[in-house]
């Protein structure tokens, strides 16, 4: 299983196909499994790297409370230690913040970067129900498996969790497979709850997508509008009825978004180009 210590603790990551490098940031306790949906097509193009955060998955959990920008060093650690120079970069929820402090403070790495079902923190950023919020709350008598299916109907659509009750069990036996410890988990909601770049994101020169859920239920759909709004020439794309875990139950739509946005000449102002380490001139 590869391993690095590069980011001051025990980090995993994989690597998945050949092409030029695609870094996959993950969402408030997800791992590298999460990508399932994402990982055989990416992989027929990119270099597909996805990890584990800080406190999740198969990386230690140091002591907490985590913060964004912390995050995102940890991100540029282990691109240095693979040898990467410049990388796609795909950050979901929690990980799309992450992805945006990486574009912020390390953007020498950062080709292009795509935010998704994510929020630009401070001011700027809209706040789910306050039921919502409470769903994520944990004590340290939890049940890890309760944890996880109170939180189901704010990532899944009621159609598609009646429709395709496999999936969602599915979905379960993934994240009890590694469970989040409970530091792990107050740690990055810290971490989350302390996202604060809106104030920093016109900053942010690299091309960019944004997309989002019309049904999204944890991070309200305006977020990623003004998040669009925020970034100079970013593109937004809503998907229609998708919920907040699209990348799973809208994967098929998600991943021609992300491939078509990749492969978009119009928007290629900084991209590594013919006779790149790497270059992967098929489109999708």
């Amino acid at each position: 299983m590869p391993f690095t210590d590069a980011p001051g603790f025990r980090m995993y990551y994989e690597v998945h196909g050949d092409g030029y490098p695609l870094l996959l940031i993950n969402g408030l306790g997800g791992d590298h499994t999460e990508w399932i949906f994402q990982l055989p097509e990416f992989s027929r193009h990119f270099q597909g790297i996805p990890f584990d955060n800080r406190g999740a998955g198969d990386s230690e959990a140091p002591p907490g409370p985590y913060s964004t920008a912390q995050m995102a060093d940890d991100a540029a650690a282990l691109l240095s230690f693979l040898g990467i120079s410049r990388t796609h970069v795909l950050g979901f929820s929690m990980g799309g913040m992450i992805a945006q402090e990486v574009a912020l403070r390390h953007p020498e790495f950062v080709d292009r970067l795509v935010l998704a079902c994510t929020s630009p923190g401070g001011e700027g950023s809209v706040r789910p129900a306050f039921e919502t919020v409470a769903s994520f709350a944990t004590s340290p008598e939890s049940d890890p498996e309760e944890e996880f299916r109170r939180l189901i109907p704010f990532l899944y659509s009621d159609r598609y969790r009646c429709g395709h009750p496999e999936d969602i069990e599915e979905a379960v036996r993934r994240r009890l497979a590694r469970p989040v410890s409970i530091p792990g988990h107050v740690s990055q909601m810290a971490a989350a709850m302390g996202h604060t770049a809106w104030e920093r994101l016109s900053g942010i020169r690299t091309p960019t997508l944004v997309i989002t859920g019309t049904d999204d239920r944890l991070v309200p759909p305006v977020n990623s509008q003004r998040i669009a709004d925020r970034i100079p020439g970013a593109t937004l794309v809503f998907l229609d009825g998708a919920p907040h875990r699209l990348f799973a139950e809208n994967a098929e739509a998600f991943n021609r978004e992300v491939l078509a946005f990749l492969f978009d000449e119009r928007t290629d102002r900084r991209s590594p180009g013919p006779g790149h380490a790497g270059w992967d001139a098929t489109p999708p």
